[in-house]
């Protein structure tokens, strides 16, 4: 916790309530004066509704240093390492964390970017990046998208060791920083999204509107149809400005998030099959199982072993 006290008073503003918390887990790789990674698993109580979160850090560079930018990230309540699926595929967490209980977890990601790596650009292009900040440096908050979140899992469930490792780490961590970039990254507003009509304040408010009528409507789903009707907005607009600004369909967005609230109510909650299929909005037991299957690789079952 003390590496990090920036993200996590961000993402748990209650007071005393670091003092619940345990660190199960802990695992860093890092390529000297290129590229670093650490990830810390804390186990804590009960579960809080809180939301992921991500900080950009950028460090400009100096007569004695070089730039750096670092990213941390901030996971809550989404990972389930006593699952069959991360036994099964060599998750390094999942072997250290305890076999007896099912416990909500919070996961701290540090991602460092340094000289060696950043030296094949020039100073002129990291100027043009950050917006000519590379003399005066930031800290940006940010909000992991779905690609984040799903890298960020490959990266805290990766199968591999030793240079390949390495490898595999760093090549997610250039894929975070692009899909973070459109948050703190000042470019051409028509390059960053691919659409133009996304330019507008008023059009991007809608889509984050259609975001949340998805997320606040998991148990019963929306129709294209309904949903630009309730944002006023065209569908295909609707369309192309959703997977522009959250990088997937609305369609795959919506049954990730219903699946990951399903994994919720199984694994944290003890609910039944049966009863988490009805609060997902199915009448069908194994469409639910199907769904389920199909998004985690696992039978709903399985998570209650």
């Amino acid at each position: 916790m003390k590496n990090s006290p920036d993200i996590w008073s961000l993402a748990f503003p209650q007071t005393g309530f670091a003092e619940d918390m345990s660190l199960i887990a802990e695992e860093e790789s890092r390529v000297e004066n290129n590229f670093g990674f650490k990830l810390q698993r804390y186990s804590y109580p009960h579960a809080q509704p809180v939301e992921d979160i991500g900080i950009v850090y950028f460090t400009p560079a100096t007569k004695s240093k070089a730039a750096s930018i670092e990213l941390r990230y901030c996971l809550v309540g989404n990972q389930y390492c006593n699952n069959p699926a991360c036994k099964n595929s060599g998750c390094e967490i999942a072997a250290k964390a305890s076999e007896s209980a099912k416990v909500p977890v919070v996961d701290m990601i540090s991602l460092s970017f340094q000289p060696g790596l950043l030296e094949s650009f020039s100073k002129r292009e990291l100027a043009t990046i950050f917006d000519d900040r590379t003399n005066k440096g930031f800290v940006k908050t940010i909000s992991p998208c779905t690609k984040s979140k799903i890298a960020l899992e490959q990266m805290i469930h990766q199968p591999y060791t030793g240079i390949l490792k390495n490898i595999f780490l760093q090549s997610k961590a250039m894929e975070l920083l692009i899909y973070s970039s459109d948050q703190f990254i000042s470019n051409n507003q028509d390059d960053r999204f691919g659409c133009r009509f996304l330019t507008h304040d008023e059009d991007r408010d809608k889509i984050i509107k259609a975001r949340d009528i998805l997320l606040a409507h998991l148990d019963s789903p929306v129709t294209i149809k309904d949903l630009a009707r309730k944002v006023a907005m065209n569908e295909c607009y609707l369309k192309k400005g959703f997977k522009a600004m959250f990088g997937t369909t609305v369609y795959d967005y919506f049954q990730k998030e219903r699946m990951e609230r399903a994994k919720f109510l199984l694994y944290d909650q003890g609910l039944s099959v049966s009863e988490v299929a009805v609060k997902m909005g199915y009448s069908c037991i194994s469409h639910f199982s199907t769904a389920f299957k199909k998004h985690t690789g696992l039978k709903p079952c399985e998570l209650l072993r």
